[in-house]
C-alpha cells in the first residue's frame, strides 16, 4: 500500500507524513498544486533528517497520477466513506488517497468507482488532521500485515 496526498496545503503536514513514511517504508505520493513552497522550513523540520530515507514521489496534478495509475487498486479517505478502516482489508488496495486539509477530496474524485473509507470518530467532529488520519491508517495497514 502506498499513501497519496492530494493536493496537500499545509507544510508541516508533509513534512510529518515523509518521516513517517521513512519510519513505516510506506511509500508517500504528493499530487501538486501544493499549498506551499515545497522547500519550505517546515517541510524540513517536521521531516527531520528522514528526508532521504522516505520513498516520495511527486505528480504535477491528478490527471498525471490518475492516467498512470487508474488500474490500480485506488481507496479514497474521506468523512464521507461507506464502510470505516477497522472493518476494511487494507491489503486489497494499491494506494490510499487523503485530500486537502481545508476541504478533503472534491466530489468529481470520489465520484469515481473506487472504495471510500472513513476513520471512526465521534459523531460531532468534522476532521482529522492529515497527518494524524495518514499515521492511524498506515499503522493500521501494519497492524493488519502483523506478522510474530
Amino acid at each position: 500500500m502506498e499513501i497519496v496526498l492530494y493536493k496537500p496545503e499545509i507544510a508541516g503536514n508533509v513534512g510529518a507524513c515523509i518521516r513517517l513514511s521513512a519510519n513505516t517504508g510506506l511509500a508517500l505520493n504528493l499530487i501538486k498544486p501544493f499549498g506551499f513552497s515545497f522547500q519550505e522550513n517546515k517541510i524540513r523540520r517536521a521531516g527531520l533528517d528522514y528526508h532521504d530515507l522516505a520513498s516520495v514521489s511527486v505528480f504535477e496534478n491528478w490527471n498525471n497520477f490518475y492516467s498512470e495509475n487508474k488500474d490500480k487498486k485506488i481507496c479514497f479517505l474521506s468523512v464521507k466513506g461507506s464502510q470505516n478502516i477497522w472493518d476494511a482489508n487494507l491489503n486489497e488496495y494499491d494506494y490510499m488517497i487523503f485530500g486537502p486539509e481545508s476541504v478533503g477530496l472534491p466530489d468529481d474524485i470520489l465520484a469515481l468507482e473506487y472504495e471510500t473509507l472513513s476513520i471512526p470518530m465521534n459523531d460531532n467532529s468534522r476532521s482529522i488532521n492529515l497527518a494524524n488520519a495518514v499515521s492511524i491508517v498506515s499503522y493500521e495497514f501494519l497492524r493488519q500485515n502483523y506478522k510474530n
